[in-house]
């Protein structure tokens, strides 16, 4: 399907790329270092959905990572020895985003359904379904407490819920955007949005205040670098920008992948020294974050990669 919120076809097999260990010729996941080796080999291939991969995210310890499909479905995969743990179902279409809890107890997961689920990792029961969005959902985040979900949707609202609440209806609705809610960025005061009206808007909680930075091309993911000081923002412009959080002015553009049509993720890697995107091409591609270059193609998929995730303490990087 074409952009407006949706994703777009994936192979069924979410890889895992990590980097050479500094002692042996063999890929292996053991690397930890920010002046390692970037990723460079596949890893494990992690076979079980049965239709194209959405959505690919880590644990909050990088022990354990998950994965959601076109086919309804979310895994728990251990992605280092490749073993599928535990497939939870109960979606009635398909999954496009997934958020996990700093502790590992809980997921939440959104798509097609119009609802926030919200899953006991243990059990693989469903603890609640949050209804309010009227058309399917991009994105869920976690706040940094555990104590909020924040949900965007194609119908063009931001929705924030209570996990210590009884209610099944959201605290809050944001309707500022004017078009689809693509993505989302919490940090342990900000919302941060991007949609595909092209705009980045900046919610401060504490001080009541919104920033809003115009890209003009419809955004597809927003994310912040571990010092907080900067914004990475795909757009269906075939490029990313790296943008100063504060005052918005631009400081670095990666180009090279193609993002023209579907939902492509962008991230930066632990130690905020790279950049990996997925591409329509079916290439994840990684750069040097300060000098713009491109520095590796990284192939193996059969389709287009639209979701990356970067390991939270090595260089590896998770793609489907």
């Amino acid at each position: 399907m074409m952009l407006k919120g949706a994703l777009g076809p994936l192979p069924a097999t979410p890889t895992i790329t990590s980097s050479p260990s500094p002692t042996s010729t063999t890929p292996t996941t053991t690397t930890s270092i920010p002046t390692q080796p970037i990723p460079n080999a596949c890893e494990k291939i992690l076979t079980g959905h049965t239709g194209t991969v959405n959505t690919v995210k880590w644990n909050s310890d990088g022990s354990y990572c998950l994965s959601g499909g076109k086919d309804r479905s979310l895994k728990l995969w251990n992605p280092h020895k490749g073993l599928l743990i535990k497939t939870y179902n109960g979606h009635g279409y398909e999954v496009l985003d997934i958020a996990v809890v700093r502790d590992n107890s809980r997921i939440s997961s959104v798509g097609g359904d119009r609802q926030v689920y919200l899953w006991d990792v243990s059990t693989g029961n469903i603890i609640k379904k949050f209804k309010g969005h009227d058309r399917q959902i991009n994105c869920v985040r976690f706040n940094h407490e555990n104590t909020v979900l924040v949900s965007g949707s194609y119908d063009k609202t931001v929705k924030i819920w209570d996990l210590k609440s009884n209610s099944y209806d959201p605290i809050q609705t944001i309707d500022d955007a004017k078009d689809s809610v693509t993505s989302i960025f919490l940090t342990e005061q900000e919302i941060i949005t991007g949609s595909v009206d092209g705009m980045i808007r900046n919610y401060d909680i504490r001080m009541g205040m919104l920033r809003t930075d115009h890209i003009g091309q419809p955004i597809t993911s927003v994310n912040v670098s571990a010092d907080n000081n900067c914004i990475l923002a795909s757009s269906l412009d075939d490029r990313i920008r790296l943008m100063d959080k504060e005052t918005g002015e631009l400081l670095s553009e990666y180009k090279g992948h193609v993002n023209s049509r579907f939902k492509i993720d962008s991230q930066l890697t632990f130690d905020d020294g790279f950049v990996v995107s997925g591409s329509e091409d079916n290439v994840v591609y990684i750069w040097d974050l300060v000098e713009g270059k491109q520095l590796r193609t990284l192939h193996g998929h059969a389709e287009a990669v639209v979701s990356v995730n970067c390991h939270h303490k090595e260089n590896i990087v998770i793609s489907g």
